[in-house]
């Protein structure tokens, strides 16, 4: 079940990357144990298969960088519901971390988020990142 969840998060979001401009509804999933440590400011590189995230220098070419990350609450409150929380929770960062001349650049929000199993073992972190539509980041996103 987790793994068709990776394949339909990760095709939608090549999707999302290569057909709309900012878009704040793309998921990217990790393994577990490594993305729920991130951090705000971390820029971070995928593995070609896409289920870990390494740390590295923001001054380097990197994949994504992480804007934001909050505990959700609660029961398990089903899939849709998680997402839709974390893709409003991390909305609601993005405005605040950004530097404000990239606003209007090739940027897209993507965020990650626990499914059912790490729910229920206690994990509650979403893990908000901004990503380049156009391939790698050069630099940091953050607002000066």
């Amino acid at each position: 079940m987790l793994v068709i969840l990776v394949l339909i998060a990760a095709g939608a979001g090549v999707a999302a990357l290569l057909t709309h401009g900012f878009h704040s509804k793309t998921t990217v999933k990790y393994h577990q144990a490594a993305v729920f440590s991130l951090r705000v400011g971390d820029c971070i590189n995928q593995t070609p298969t896409g289920t870990k995230a390494d740390v590295i220098s923001c001054t380097k070419p990197h994949d994504a960088e992480v804007f934001g990350t909050f505990q959700l609450t609660g029961a398990w409150p089903g899939a849709a519901a998680v997402r839709q929380r974390a893709g409003a929770g991390c909305a609601t960062r993005l405005t605040n971390y950004l530097n404000p001349q990239l606003a209007d650049s090739n940027l897209t929000q993507s965020y990650v988020f626990p499914g059912q199993q790490a729910w229920e073992s206690g994990q509650r972190t979403v893990v908000c990142e901004v990503r380049s539509t156009k391939g790698q980041l050069s630099d940091s996103v953050r607002r000066a």
